[in-house]
């Protein structure tokens, strides 16, 4: 009975060295709050994050690593020991009201950086920015017949909100202008260069 005794202690002491009840946290990297919905695999098994991204993974071996997913951020793998979560976001959504209202969306609200257009609206409800335009960056939103915005990018989702009134979106620069023409060679103004005569053929013996 001694050595089963050995070798049930030492299977189960094995065990619970070498496996880790996780808790943890799935975080923006770019403003530091939780990731809700992320999902964190092992093997076959899944856990999900709450409102906080938090998330609790029990019985993960102690030498292995997880994938960790969440919708507009970049896939990340990390060791299963670790509890803090840091995703980087791949795009950045805004979705356009009128100031006041909860379902009002504006249309072709644009959305821009200096004199470069993002992203618009258009008939849709929302507008997707990709990629994310960084860490605390400022973009303009306007739209015909609203007050300007401008606002700091926060999180992968974000609702913003037009008051009606002016001066709507300033226009955008025209395209650069096309390539001037070659200058014309000497001789009559405009005339286009004659190509060289071609060789005749020598005639066959």
């Amino acid at each position: 009975m001694l050595p089963i005794l050995v070798l049930f202690i030492a299977t189960v002491v094995g065990g619970w060295l070498n496996t880790v009840d996780l808790r943890g946290r799935v975080i923006d990297d770019f403003t530091d709050q939780g990731i809700i919905n992320a999902s964190l695999t092992h093997g076959s098994r899944v856990v999900g994050t709450d409102v906080n991204g938090s998330f609790e993974f029990p019985n993960l071996p102690r030498q292995s690593k997880m994938r960790v997913d969440a919708n507009a951020y970049i896939r990340t793998s990390v060791p299963t020991t670790q509890d803090e979560i840091r995703m980087t976001p791949t795009s950045w959504t805004v979705q356009v009201l009128e100031t006041g209202t909860t379902d009002k969306f504006i249309k072709n609200a644009s959305v821009r950086q200096g004199e470069i257009e993002l992203a618009n609206t258009h008939d849709a409800v929302n507008a997707v920015v990709a990629p994310h335009p960084g860490k605390n960056a400022k973009v303009l939103i306007c739209a015909e017949g609203y007050q300007q915005l401008e606002v700091t990018v926060t999180g992968v989702l974000q609702i913003v909100q037009l008051t009606p009134g002016s001066p709507g979106c300033p226009p955008l620069p025209t395209p650069s202008p096309s390539p001037s023409p070659s200058p014309s060679p000497s001789g009559s103004p405009g005339a286009a260069p004659s190509a060289s005569p071609s060789p005749s053929p020598s005639p066959s013996p």
